[in-house]
């Protein structure tokens, strides 16, 4: 298998989100999201692109998740 590059995806995903929310990842929320990133490019996506959405996906359920938790 080709080796795995997240790195990008991984950087642009924070900073896209960061552009959004106007607030910081911690770093165990960006550790899970490199760990969620690396599980999808090993189940086949490679492009970065798509990796990216991916991972901003991520994100936002995680916050819709945190957000019915306070309610």
């Amino acid at each position: 298998m080709a080796s795995l590059n997240i790195a990008k995806p991984l950087a642009r995903a924070i900073n896209i989100y960061r552009s959004m929310t106007r607030h910081e990842l911690d770093m165990q929320t960006q550790r899970d999201l490199a760990r969620h990133i690396k599980k999808v490019a090993e189940q086949g996506t490679q492009d970065p692109g798509r990796l990216t959405v991916h991972g901003l996906s991520y994100l936002r359920a995680r916050e819709r998740q945190s957000k019915e938790r306070k309610e």
